[in-house]
């Protein structure tokens, strides 16, 4: 079962995507995506398993052009902003149709969450959560890094925003300690707030101090 939050950016990609008939899911896991796509071919590329394909993370071993799509799902937040822009060269080089990315946005409200996230994770169970880590290390984007991005990339993107962090941590919380320490209070505290977990709802146009998720959208460039 996919955790909510999962859940909910796999079901808004699947939605801007279409029914293409292959799509290449970069950082995926593989058959995650397929439970949204039944009818589309999905190849999952990542530096590790579970995968279709494992590569270095940087240049991928596929043709230009080979998918009718490529989508990117919470990826960039785990890159040096140095590779960033590569990460997104390489979805259009190999995606002849719509690219989708989607990640954290990196609003001065939600950095701070994140630090306040990754220190309650490091007091409760004694360890660092390695991605909560890799996101102070290095950065959420920023909607003004995306943009950047976008008028750089290629195509026509449009930047859209969903969510609000402040509901999407305090579920991480209850989860990790149904996960970590299960007990029936435990439990009941994370099922109850799963199941009172609304759907997708609409992208919006603009950001707000506790959006998210940011989604990247490009299409091949109409002057092009």
């Amino acid at each position: 079962m996919l955790a909510p939050d999962t859940w909910e950016r796999h079901r808004i990609i699947s939605r801007l995507v279409g029914e293409p008939d292959r799509l290449l899911d970069v950082g995926g896991v593989a058959g995650q995506l397929e439970l949204f796509l039944p009818g589309t071919e999905i190849l999952a590329a990542n530096v590790e398993a579970p995968a279709d394909l494992i590569y270095d993370g940087r240049r991928l071993p596929l043709a230009d052009d080979s998918f009718a799509a490529a989508v990117s799902l919470d990826v960039l937040e785990h890159l040096d902003r140095a590779h960033r822009a590569d990460h997104l060269g390489e979805l259009t080089r190999v995606a002849s149709g719509r690219v989708v990315l989607c990640c954290p946005l990196g609003t001065p409200a939600h950095v701070e969450a994140e630090r306040e996230l990754a220190a309650w994770y490091r007091s409760t169970f004694g360890e660092a959560h390695r991605f909560l880590e890799e996101h102070l290390e290095r950065g959420l984007p920023t909607e003004d890094e995306l943009r950047g991005l976008g008028a750089a990339g290629g195509r026509d993107f449009t930047l859209r925003f969903h969510g609000d962090f402040r509901r999407t941590d305090d579920l991480f919380k209850l989860a990790s300690l149904a996960r970590r320490r299960p007990s029936p209070r435990a439990l009941t505290a994370y099922l109850r707030a799963r199941l009172g977990r609304r759907g997708p709802g609409e992208l919006l146009a603009r950001s707000e101090p506790y959006t998210n998720r940011a989604f990247l959208i490009g299409d091949p460039s109409r002057s092009g």
